[in-house]
């Protein structure tokens, strides 16, 4: 795992490949809140000012399956807020996909070797053969702006008009119709890039130790032990300056030299110099241990599975 792209600590794939499902299902759950508050018709509310027409607004709504009609006509014929809300939700998606389209970019070049591309889903180059581009990726992290630019032209639009209906309010469907065409576009190519990439699990566990993540564990041990939080931290910090100054990693320290940097430190601190002591002893609730990830992924799954039931309905 990583903070600012530096080695930070270790966690497993799963958990990693979660924290990119948990935002993407609030987005449907946003489109399903939004769905109950877009259920008003605004049938009977006329130009401004309602029907003299003895219109029943709630009968037609009940039988075009809205939950109610509009409480002001006003309201009814001149707000956008609610297709405002939307172009927000298909923007956000956008934004989510963009950031595990950035990892993917990164994580398929030499330097990381994390994954390979599927060729259905890369493309080479027209100079360099050895090219293997992440086109879908890529295209789905511009998508991104596009999507965010068209929720700022509408919202710009919608900014100062006064009540009611203002001729502007033609230009509320283009943008959102964008986006409807952009994500119509990017989810299916985005899904098959997802699905048919191939992990390097090996590359991933060979770098998962390096660049001193397990100095953490160094600090939470010697906190397990009654040692102050404060004085854990710098004894984990003069483990990585010693290490450093000598070119090796935490584990390759001597007990002699861990017995130097400070009395709190003996050999039990080596159960958690490795990838999985630590990666185990993350067992709190939202943790990355395995018995943790894995219900986390039964939540998962019991989130799809009611969010697709809103979703078959619509």
């Amino acid at each position: 795992g990583r903070t600012h792209l530096q080695h930070a600590q270790p966690l497993l794939l799963s958990h990693h490949l979660l924290a990119h499902a948990w935002p993407l299902l609030r987005d449907v759950q946003r489109l399903r809140d939004l769905d109950a508050r877009a259920a008003q018709s605004p049938y009977g509310s006329g130009a401004l000012a309602g029907s003299s027409l003895g219109l029943d607004p709630q009968a037609v709504a009940a039988e075009l399956g809205f939950e109610d009609s509009v409480w002001n006509s006003i309201d009814g014929t001149a707000s956008r807020d609610l297709t405002a809300e939307f172009s927000f939700v298909l923007a956000m998606i956008g934004i989510d996909l963009s950031r595990l389209s950035e990892e993917i970019i990164l994580w398929n070049t030499k330097e990381f070797s994390f994954i390979t591309l599927d060729d259905a889903y890369s493309t080479g180059s027209s100079i360099m053969p050895q090219k293997k581009n992440p086109d879908i990726a890529e295209l789905a992290r511009g998508k991104a702006g596009r999507l965010v630019g068209d929720l700022v032209g509408l919202l710009t639009t919608l900014k100062a008009l006064p009540l009611a209906y203002n001729r502007d309010l033609q230009e509320d469907k283009e943008p959102v119709f964008d986006q409807v065409d952009s994500l119509h576009l990017v989810l299916p190519a985005f899904t098959g890039m997802m699905a048919t990439l191939v992990f390097h699990t090996d590359r991933m566990a060979e770098l998962a130790p390096q660049g001193f993540s397990l100095a953490t564990d160094i600090a939470d041990h010697l906190v397990r032990r009654g040692v102050p939080f404060r004085t854990a931290h710098e004894i984990s910090g003069a483990c990585v300056r010693t290490a450093e100054e000598q070119d090796k990693e935490l584990w390759d320290l001597s007990d002699q030299e861990l017995a130097e940097i400070s009395e709190h430190l003996d050999d039990s601190v080596r159960s958690v110099l490795s990838v999985e002591g630590s990666i185990g002893s993350r067992d709190a609730k939202g943790g990355t241990a395995p018995a943790r990830v894995a219900e986390q992924g039964d939540a998962v799954a019991e989130q799809i599975t009611q969010l697709r039931a809103f979703t078959r309905g619509r």
